[in-house]
């Protein structure tokens, strides 16, 4: 990861060349646009990838904006030919080597290309970060923070309470950068509009690392974001309320709370639920339906996860309802 004091377009200038394609999204395309081949990214869609694989020459890929143009920057990028310029710290898949794309109409992970450098520019990320861009400071958080639920997940995949011997530091101890940005921000004055953003961007930046050194994303992303995902598939929310983050924080606290409940572990449960009050985080229905979330949204998500094995479906299958509303009731 490199910290850099020129704007946007100034490092992307210095790095892009005859044969390098920039894709961007809608707040930076015309940010971008004019330094050499420039394409919009609307979505993460496959037909995206495929138009740019297909439609332009190139050898070299530049990706500027936020999850969704790195992901198509991923997917479109031969290994050792990818730079990625994330404008804000919304996600903490900064420099992995997986793309969520859109195929009919889902959302599915699958391996692409990690980045050779991550570039922050400092004062494009400051700028895009300060009032109500504090949400992306929030949402960054709630991506690392579904580390804890997929690491619940990866040792309690049952979900049943006579096979819950976990215990907290067994959770933590599986992910332990996602364990000491945890303390971080507790240990931190303030909330999450105070947070030192470079640090946020090191732990983000860590966690996609940890991917790499895995070799998979079980303890990355597990059940929480297939929830996010049936949400964002049923739901046209607005991408800057209900962000990346947000949606996905819904499914870690419900897993932590039922690991809590099952094994008896409350004061796990009570430091999460402050850690969600210092990240901003909804952490109830009143917080949620300001993002544009709905109660029986949840409900119907929780629906489409039952029919599979994931934790969440499982959990759900045994409480129904009164579990979303134990916890944001």
């Amino acid at each position: 990861m490199e910290f850099v004091s020129q704007s946007i377009r100034e490092a992307v200038c210095g790095a892009v060349d005859d044969s390098t394609i920039v894709v961007a999204d809608s707040h930076n395309f015309p940010i971008v646009r004019g330094l050499g081949e420039t394409v919009l990214v609307a979505e993460p869609h496959v037909d995206t990838v495929n138009d740019i694989r297909t439609g332009y020459r190139y050898e070299k890929v530049i990706a500027v904006g936020g999850c969704s143009v790195l992901d198509v920057g991923r997917a479109c990028a031969q290994p050792g030919a990818l730079t990625v310029f994330p404008s804000i710290l919304s996600h903490s898949c900064l420099s992995t080597d997986r793309s969520v794309l859109i195929r009919d109409g889902v959302r599915t992970s699958s391996r692409t290309v990690a980045p050779v450098v991550t570039v922050i520019s400092k004062p494009s990320v400051q700028a895009a970060h300060r009032g109500q861009g504090v949400k992306w400071t929030t949402s960054g958080l709630g991506d690392l923070f579904s580390s804890f639920s997929a690491s619940i997940e990866w040792q309690w995949p049952s979900g049943a309470d006579d096979r819950n011997h976990l215990s907290p530091i067994e959770v933590t101890a599986r992910v332990p950068v996602v364990r000491a940005a945890a303390e971080w921000v507790l240990g931190s004055p303030g909330r999450a509009g105070d947070l030192d953003l470079w640090s946020l961007a090191r732990y983000s930046h860590e966690s996609s690392l940890e991917v790499l050194r895995l070799g998979h994303t079980r303890l990355n992303a597990a059940s929480e974001h297939q929830l996010c995902y049936r949400l964002q598939e049923r739901y046209p929310y607005p991408a800057d309320r209900a962000t990346h983050g947000r949606l996905v924080s819904i499914g870690t606290l419900l897993v932590c709370a039922m690991f809590s409940r099952s094994s008896s572990e409350h004061d796990f449960y009570r430091s999460i639920r402050r850690l969600y009050e210092k990240s901003g985080l909804p952490s109830d229905y009143g917080g949620l339906n300001r993002i544009g979330v709905q109660r029986e949204h949840i409900l119907r998500g929780l629906d489409d996860l039952s029919g599979t094995d994931c934790l969440l479906g499982r959990l759900y299958r045994r409480y129904g309802s009164g579990m979303a509303d134990d916890v944001f009731g």
